[in-house]
């Protein structure tokens, strides 16, 4: 067969299909080209769940006469002149690129209108038709690009969306990512001509978190900031308290532009080890501002993903900013507001203090209730203290070790937890979530050799039905298991690893938990071991600890345990209460 030429317009078409892939991508194309325009009002139209039209206008942009003829025309732009430029670029790309694609796969439309222009110019391309007039309009300047019939003359590629549900859930969540970044203007999104979000300016992103969510979930998000010499991050990431069953509550953003980055999520996701249940996903919104000369934005055509000189600068950088951010906020710090007081038959006061709401006040691991009485049959036990002190570098650099720099052990309270004082505050200690911490740490430490072995006994396992099975057991029969799919809902197993050997375990739950893993590694499966095994064979809460004990199991923790806050399963263990807390009760 003979080799020739396609058709320019076939040509097109194909080179449409690099950048619109769904309803979603024309507007994210259509949006960015508003923002690179200093657009403050974005407006998006999507009807009939974006089958019949989607528009896009901004109050910013205007484009002149002298310039509409090329509006259509491929790499026309009017933002990159020189081949450096390619290399610093500071917007989203250049006004028009995307437009060519989109009018090759739609009717599309377009007004613009000039400040000091009398009337509107109107350019509309249908297939190869093009027509350009002049039409009277209500704006004084505005653009308005209308994309009608979206892919009608190419049905195939209908063929592969999903839903018009699904659909349109990308498009609602492409709003969501372009307005939380840019919530200094004002995105407003309609569907079938009714306002579903209006989201005017505001000063800072919590109030766009706020106004897009519309419950207040403050007391679990953490603002921060962190930079080096070519980064810069700024991000709201949630505590181990709120957590989502999917990755859509995690925002990644480099450059101002939604990404998809797994350098920067793997990072952000490590960070949560041990602090959120595998399959969960904390709230977090992460926006890096990164040296254009440090990161290629064009190495995917549709701009999802992006390649960093250093990749590892970016891991470091995000992953220890994060770390710190929730170790810093595990030591939960009991405050108490005293509006009133109420005391309890005794006369003393009560420490279950309330707000003027009348709710507790007290916000811990524990409910505010379980803040020790100064009198009680459980009282203190082993009132003795000793003072302690650390001077090795390698805590120097630690938040919660430098708080403890030198601690006095008061004591045990309820046979549960250990009562440390400092010179300005008391902390309470969960003994067991301390001490299944450490022999966690210590299992992990030892040297573990990998094999597999054969079980006696095959073992069946029910699992929920998944798409992606045949693909999770390829994933965990690498890892020194012997396992095959029996029916769409059963597991049987005829091989695992040596370790459980040593360590029993439930495989039912196991599998339960490396399922719900993004990506399975042995890591993961000797956590969930250690985990179990640790918890069964630690100080319970109820046990009666001498005070060479307590003090044991303290240095233990500094020993062994990196970051100081919370158990294997996440729980932190760690209550703080500042002396001028208590100082408030007795009027001081």
């Amino acid at each position: 067969m003979a080799i020739h030429k396609l058709p320019e317009y076939m040509i097109n078409r194909l080179k449409a299909g690099e950048v619109v892939e769904r309803p979603a991508s024309v507007i994210k194309e259509l949006v960015e080209n508003s923002l690179d325009a200093w657009a403050t009002h974005v407006k998006i139209t999507v009807n009939d769940w974006w089958k019949s039209l989607i528009s896009v206008e901004d109050n910013w942009t205007w484009i002149e006469l002298s310039d509409m003829d090329l509006l259509l025309e491929r790499y026309a732009t009017s933002k990159i002149n020189w081949e450096q430029d390619l290399y610093n670029l500071q917007s989203y790309w250049f006004r028009g690129e995307a437009l060519a694609s989109i009018a090759e796969v739609s009717k599309t439309s377009i007004i613009s209108k000039t400040a000091y222009a009398e009337i509107a110019t109107k350019l509309t391309k249908i297939q190869e038709s093009l027509v350009m007039k002049h039409v009277p309009v209500w704006f004084k300047h505005w653009t308005i690009v209308s994309i009608q019939d979206l892919f009608y003359n190419v049905p195939a590629r209908l063929k592969f969306l999903k839903s018009t549900q699904t659909e349109y859930f990308y498009c609602y969540n492409y709003f969501v990512e372009v307005a939380l970044f840019h919530y200094e203007k004002h995105f407003t999104l309609l569907k079938n001509d009714k306002v579903a979000f209006d989201l005017p300016p505001v000063d800072w992103l919590m109030e766009r978190i706020l106004q897009i969510w519309r419950k207040d979930r403050s007391k679990y998000l953490n603002p921060l900031e962190a930079e080096n010499e070519n980064i810069r991050i700024q991000w709201v990431i949630s505590d181990a308290g709120l957590t989502f069953g999917s990755a859509e509550t995690v925002k990644i953003y480099v450059n101002g532009r939604p990404v998809i980055d797994k350098i920067i999520k793997k990072s952000l996701l490590d960070a949560y080890v041990r602090q959120i249940t595998p399959g969960e996903y904390p709230f977090a919104i992460l926006m890096l501002t990164v040296k254009p000369s440090f990161v290629d934005v064009n190495v995917h055509p549709k701009k999802l993903e992006v390649k960093f000189l250093d990749p590892n600068q970016v891991f470091s950088l995000v992953n220890e900013s994060v770390k710190r951010t929730l170790w810093i906020h595990k030591i939960v710090e009991v405050e108490h507001k005293i509006s009133q007081r109420w005391f309890d038959k005794s006369g003393f006061v009560n420490w279950n203090d309330r707000n003027e709401g009348g709710e507790a006040k007290a916000e811990s691991l524990f409910s505010s209730d379980s803040v020790p009485p100064s009198t009680g049959q459980s009282g203190f036990s082993h009132i003795q203290s000793s003072t302690i002190g650390f001077s090795g570098q390698d805590f120097q650099e630690e938040f919660f070790h430098e708080q403890l720099w030198t601690y006095q052990v008061v004591g045990q309270v309820w046979n549960s937890y250990i009562v440390l004082s400092t010179n300005e505050s008391l902390f309470y200690v969960d003994q067991h979530a301390l001490a299944e911490r450490i022999a966690f740490e210590k299992m992990k430490k030892a040297v573990w050799y990998a094999k597999s072995e054969l079980l006696l006994q095959p073992l069946t396992v029910d699992i929920p039905k998944r798409g992606d099975i045949e693909q999770k057991i390829d994933q965990i029969n690498k890892l020194w298991f012997d396992c095959s799919l029996l029916s769409e809902n059963k597991i049987i197993v005829y091989a695992v690893p040596q370790i459980f050997s040593v360590y029993k375990i439930d495989i039912d739950n196991l599998f339960t938990y490396i399922l719900a893993l993004e990506k399975i590694t042995f890591d993961h499966v000797l956590d969930a071991i250690f985990a179990t095994k640790a918890c069964k064979t630690s100080i319970k809460a109820g046990d009666t600890l001498s005070y060479e004990q307590m003090t044991r199991l303290l240095k233990d923790g500094f020993e062994y345990i990196e970051w100081m806050f919370v158990c294997q399963h996440g729980r932190p263990f760690f209550v703080k209460i500042e002396k001028k807390t208590i100082d408030k009760f007795f009027d001081r």
